[in-house]
């Protein structure tokens, strides 16, 4: 039985080879498709988790928008009066309340934009994981720069290099350069604040205002206090784990949709490729009932076909997972809002292993019509008919 599976897989070597190529697409773009899934989940809870943030006080506006895309080191549109920041300072349950002034600057040179980021030593506090590779991980005067691992990798630059900024008319002298941590703060600059201020023209306002709270339990107290700062309003950590877990839920759902596209093409691709062979092999099949093969035998050797074909495939797929996977993930950050930074696309031997044998069940499906109208071809009337 096995040995005449094989034969007949390789007597048709064109169409074996396009259904092997389907079904090797369909499993490569699943994997790859659940892998990114995966990673982004794992990648919007694990920048959450190191902001230290359990509470931020945005500017007037979506407060769910603001929110994540503070986290994410991106610009708003509107801005936050200073003075939100010594009121905030003052109330008795916050613990740490860092300013930030977030300012996007477009290069010329290159089709990229720069993300500058004004600080004051409160952001240690909530960013105790920041280490250096090397010089200093804070500024000895106005005019110095830290700057993110990606950041300082483009640029090349190292401690005590001077960096110019024709965007922001204006020089400063690199003071550290991060460890790579994996988040957005890998492509940032990071200046003072009051200089980020000056330089920008923002003199008086903020971007944000990222809050720890002295006590979690105070969280609703603390909200009320905060909401009644002129010009702004408070998100709190559980509604931006709400949002985030919307934008988890739109992955999701992107993601079954191509999966489930992926599937459809592979099971179509067997289906057709048996149907059309069990049409051309009538008096083969026919001949084979004819010398004593059952019906059963001939169902399973049709589903042989299938799985011999599936499982190649899938074979075909992994590797090929493996080699676009980078291509896929680009692609799928470029459709997808305040995607994290970082690798996202990991495939483990669990995620193989699932698609691995889901393909070769979708194989099974499509090739059941295809054996079971095999298995009933009459043998007299088949080979009459030739």
């Amino acid at each position: 039985m096995i040995r005449l599976i094989f034969r007949s897989v390789t007597s048709r070597p064109l169409r074996s080879i396009l259904t092997f190529a389907g079904i090797a697409i369909g499993t490569a773009v699943l994997i790859c498709l659940i892998a990114f899934g995966e990673g982004y989940r794992h990648g919007l809870q694990r920048e959450l988790d190191r902001s230290g943030v359990q509470m931020m006080l945005v500017p007037l506006g979506c407060p769910y928008d603001a929110a994540a895309r503070v986290l994410r080191n991106n610009t708003l549109e509107t801005a936050l009066p200073e003075a939100a920041l010594r009121a905030t300072r003052e109330d008795p349950a916050v613990a740490v309340a860092a300013p930030l002034l977030i300012a996007a600057v477009p290069h010329r040179n290159d089709k990229r934009t720069d993300l500058w980021v004004g600080i004051d030593e409160t952001a240690l506090l909530l960013k105790p994981w920041w280490t250096v590779k090397s010089g200093n991980r804070w500024f000895a005067t106005s005019n110095e720069v830290v700057l993110g691992a990606d950041v300082a990798a483009v640029e090349m630059r190292a401690p005590g290099d001077k960096l110019f900024s024709p965007e922001a008319n204006c020089e400063f002298r690199v003071a550290g350069v991060l460890n790579r941590s994996g988040t957005s703060d890998d492509s940032v600059f990071f200046i003072p604040l009051a200089t980020a201020q000056s330089v920008f023209g923002r003199t008086g306002t903020l971007t944000a205002i990222a809050i720890r709270l002295k006590d979690p339990a105070l969280a609703r107290e603390a909200a009320a206090r905060l909401q009644r700062i002129p010009g702004a309003q408070v998100v709190t950590v559980t509604e931006m784990m709400g949002t985030f877990l919307n934008l988890i839920g739109a992955v999701r759902t992107l993601v079954l949709a191509l999966a489930a596209i992926a599937i459809v093409v592979s099971a179509l691709t067997v289906f057709n490729t048996l149907l059309s062979a069990v049409i051309e092999r009538t008096r083969e099949l026919a001949v084979l009932r004819a010398i004593g093969a059952s019906r059963a035998q001939i169902f399973l050797l049709l589903i042989g076909e299938a799985l011999l074909l599936t499982l190649f495939g899938a074979l075909a797929g992994i590797a090929l997972a493996f080699g676009s996977g980078s291509w896929i993930e680009a692609t799928a950050k470029g459709w997808l809002p305040l995607a994290p930074s970082g690798v996202l696309l990991s495939i483990s031997p669990h995620i193989i292993i699932r698609c691995s044998l889901l393909a070769l069940l979708v194989g099974a499906i499509a090739a059941l019509y295809p054996a079971w109208r095999a298995s009933m071809l009459q043998p007299a009337i088949a080979t009459k008919s030739e």
